[in-house]
């Protein structure tokens, strides 16, 4: 990788970061003691991907699960008008995350330990971020066509898994 490509890998490391500290350790709790449903909370695109469509590949394949976390990137798309289709080859690895095949483009969704089971190398320091984040913030990584495409923080108090 160029040197380049290095210090962007690392600022969007450290943007990051800076957002789960916040968070942590400034964010104010909420007064409402009721499990509320999972929230959309971050998308960050790699540089060379565009949000909207980070965002729109992983809303269509999320739309073909029930899972919480899956819900909450649906309403975020839905919110903001992103076109979600129709999802084929459509699979759950439990506990890990989803994969299939959106507009041609073979998509994967979940957890660091997925991307590395299909060989997807996100050049980000996992072990780094989950010692700094949130409990209730839950980490997804986005690919597209076996390459990392970006990061979705969704922030739920029940779990952090697919």
């Amino acid at each position: 990788p160029s040197s380049f490509q290095i210090l962007l890998t690392l600022l969007m490391t450290v943007a990051l970061l800076g957002l789960i500290v916040y968070r942590r350790y400034f964010a104010q709790p909420s007064a409402n003691k009721t499990p509320a449903e999972a929230k959309f909370d971050s998308l960050t695109a790699r540089m060379g991907f565009n949000n909207d469509v980070v965002l729109h590949v992983a809303a269509s394949l999320a739309n073909a699960s029930d899972n919480r976390l899956a819900q909450a990137i649906v309403s975020e798309a839905s919110k903001n008008q992103v076109p979600i289709k129709t999802v084929s080859e459509f699979k759950t690895h439990t506990g890990y995350g989803l994969t299939g095949v959106v507009d041609g483009r073979i998509i994967a969704l979940g957890s660091h330990t997925l991307m590395n089971e299909l060989g997807i190398k996100t050049q980000i320091d996992h072990e780094q971020i989950s010692q700094n984040i949130a409990p209730n913030i839950a980490i997804l990584y986005v690919s597209i066509n076996s390459y990392w495409a970006g990061i979705i923080t969704v922030f739920d108090e029940q779990t952090h898994s697919f």
